[in-house]
C-alpha cells in the first residue's frame, strides 16, 4: 500500500510571496506531495494582472489570514511552506496550546530572498518548525540569534526556490539583443539616484542602437498603493525629466519576470533580487551600486556585502560598455542549490516534525 501524499499549503498575499509559491511548487512537484496554493485575500495588494501573470489558472483556495489563528481549518495539511511568517501565523506559533496541538501542520519558513536585514528576518521566523537560510554562512549567524531567542527545536536547511543551480547557459544567449534593467521599489532611494540611473540607461541605449534597453517595472503605478514596499518615485513618471528626447530604444515593460528573462541578453540591477534571477537564468548580470546619493540608500551596504565575492558588481564604465559578467564559482556554492536537494530537505523537515514526541491531545478549560 503506497504512503499517502504529503499535503502542503503554499500561501501568498503579494507579488513577492506569489513568486515564491510559483517556484516552490515547481521544486516540490513530482516528489509525492499534494500541493495547494492559497491566496490570503485579507488586505492583499495583488492586482488581477499580477495574479494571472504568475498563476494563470488562479489559486487552489482563497484563505482568510484569521485561519492561522485557529489551526483547526488547517489540520488537513501536513505542512505550511512560506516565505513570510504572516502575523496571524506568528501569533499561532506563540500560543502554547496551539503550537503543541496534535495534528497541526509543520510550519516551514524560508527567507524572503536576498535578506538585507537577516537578524530581523531570523527573529520573525524563530518560532517556526523549520527554517531555510541563504547564504550558507548565515546558518551559523542564525544559530547565535536562535540561542538568544530560545527558538527551541528546529530543522535548519540551506536553500531557496529562487536560488537554484547550476545556472544554465541559454543556447541563444549570443543572439539576444535585449538589455534589461530590473527596477526595485525602494532603491535608489532618492530622486537624484533614480535620475542618475535613468541617464545612464539612456546613455547605454544611445551607445548601443542595435539593442533595446528595457526598464522592467516592479509594479504599474496604480498597483503599488497598498504594497508593503511602496514605490514613491516610479520610473514612468521620471522619464519625462530626462534631458533631451528619450532614445527610441529605451522602453518600459511590466511583463512577467520569466518572459523578460527568456529574452534578456544582459541584465542590470541595483539592489533587486532580480540579480539572483539573472544568475539562475544564466544571463550575465551587472550589479550597479555607484549611483548618485547611494550613501542615503540603506540597501546599498547589505547588497554590497551579499555580492562582494560574486564578481558581478560593476562600475559606470562597465555598465556603459555592457561588459558581460559571470558569477564566481565559490560565491555560487554559498547561494545556490539543485532543486532535488532542496525538495529532499523540505520532506526531511516534515518527517523530523512528525517524529517530535510532544503533542497536546486536548486543551483543558481554564481554572476558575
Amino acid at each position: 500500500m503506497s504512503a499517502a501524499p504529503i499535503r502542503i499549503l503554499l500561501p501568498f498575499s503579494d507579488d513577492s510571496t506569489l513568486f515564491f509559491v510559483q517556484r516552490m511548487r515547481a521544486v516540490l512537484e513530482g516528489h509525492g506531495c499534494e500541493l495547494c496554493t492559497a491566496w490570503l485575500t485579507s488586505g492583499s495588494p495583488l492586482s488581477y494582472r499580477q495574479l494571472t501573470a504568475v498563476l494563470p489558472e488562479g489559486p487552489d483556495i482563497l484563505l482568510l489570514a484569521e485561519a492561522f489563528r485557529q489551526v483547526t481549518p488547517l489540520q488537513e495539511f501536513d505542512a505550511i511552506v512560506t516565505s513570510r511568517v504572516f502575523a496571524p501565523l506568528r501569533d499561532m506559533l506563540k500560543k502554547a496550546h496551539l503550537r503543541h496541538m496534535a495534528g497541526r501542520p509543520c510550519v516551514i519558513a524560508f527567507q524572503g530572498g536576498l535578506d538585507f536585514d537577516p537578524e530581523r528576518g531570523f527573529a520573525n521566523r524563530s518560532r517556526t518548525d523549520s527554517l531555510f537560510i541563504v547564504p550558507k554562512g548565515d546558518i551559523a549567524r542564525y544559530r547565535a540569534v536562535a540561542e538568544r531567542l530560545d527558538a527551541g527545536a528546529q530543522y535548519l536547511g540551506f536553500g531557496h526556490p529562487t536560488f537554484l543551480g547550476p545556472p544554465p547557459v541559454p543556447e541563444d544567449l549570443a543572439a539576444r539583443r535585449d538589455v534589461v534593467f530590473f527596477a526595485q521599489a525602494l532603491s535608489p532611494a532618492t530622486r537624484a539616484g533614480r535620475l542618475f540611473v535613468l541617464r545612464m540607461l539612456a546613455a547605454v541605449a544611445r551607445a548601443h542602437p542595435e539593442r533595446t534597453v528595457w526598464i522592467k517595472l516592479r509594479h504599474l503605478p496604480h498597483e503599488n498603493r497598498d504594497h508593503l514596499h511602496r514605490e514613491e518615485l516610479p520610473y514612468p513618471e521620471l522619464i519625462a525629466a530626462l534631458p533631451g528626447p528619450c532614445p527610441a530604444n529605451l522602453r518600459l515593460t511590466a511583463e512577467p519576470m520569466d518572459d523578460v528573462l527568456a529574452r534578456a541578453g544582459i541584465g542590470i540591477t541595483c539592489t533587486s533580487t532580480a540579480a539572483v534571477d539573472l544568475v539562475r537564468a544564466g544571463v550575465p548580470a551587472l550589479v550597479f551600486l555607484d549611483y548618485a546619493e547611494n550613501y542615503l540608500d540603506p540597501l546599498v551596504p547589505p547588497m554590497r556585502r551579499l555580492f562582494a565575492e560574486s564578481g558581478l558588481i560593476a562600475g559606470v564604465e562597465e555598465v556603459l560598455q555592457l561588459c558581460p559578467k559571470t558569477p564566481e564559482t565559490p560565491w555560487l556554492e554559498t547561494f545556490f542549490i539543485c532543486p532535488e536537494a532542496l525538495a529532499a530537505q523540505v520532506l526531511e523537515a516534515v518527517a523530523a516534525f512528525r517524529q517530535r514526541p510532544v503533542a497536546v491531545r486536548r486543551v483543558l478549560p481554564p481554572l476558575v
